[in-house]
């Protein structure tokens, strides 16, 4: 009877952990593995793509030629090393920081400081934006009257998704 009752407690140490480790292993993964989502969030992908992953979605099937492909990249690396360099250095960032802080926990609220901190930043977004679009009509430009009317014709059906 006894023997049993060990095997019995034994089997049931060994059947749990088996499960505990499993389920341990599995979260481990998922959090490892988070498709894009998760702590950097969804449209922060890091690695051979970063933000132009939706760039290159545009030329996808336009059956652009190993010279057009050797454009396009040299076009997205110069525009990406640009940015690098227009990029807020850490010290300008913590000094933002610090200014929304000043605002939120001031005595006197000045509404004017406010909204002249905000429009250099809506400033600095258009810009940005400006940029982003002038790099597409750049890689737009590369492609033949074939795969721009195709490309017109692809980006009139994604849009009414």
């Amino acid at each position: 009877m006894k023997n049993n009752t060990l095997k019995a407690s034994l089997l049931a140490i060994v059947a749990s952990t088996t499960l505990l480790t499993a389920g341990v292993y599995a979260a481990d993964n998922a959090k490892d593995s988070n498709d894009g989502h998760g702590k950097q969030g969804y449209h922060q992908m890091k690695g051979d793509r970063g933000g132009h992953h939706d760039m290159r979605k545009m030329f996808r099937g336009l059956d652009l030629t190993d010279e057009q492909k050797t454009e396009l990249k040299a076009l997205f690396t110069s525009h990406r090393d640009e940015m690098k360099q227009n990029r807020p250095s850490k010290e300008e960032r913590v000094a933002q920081k610090e200014q929304m802080l000043n605002f939120i926990t001031a005595a006197n609220f000045s509404e004017d400081e406010v909204r002249q901190a905000l429009a250099a930043k809506q400033e600095a977004r258009q810009q940005k934006a400006v940029d982003m679009l002038k790099l597409q009509n750049q890689a737009y430009q590369i492609l033949t009257p074939e795969q721009q009317e195709k490309f017109k014709q692809r980006f009139a059906k994604h849009g009414k998704r």
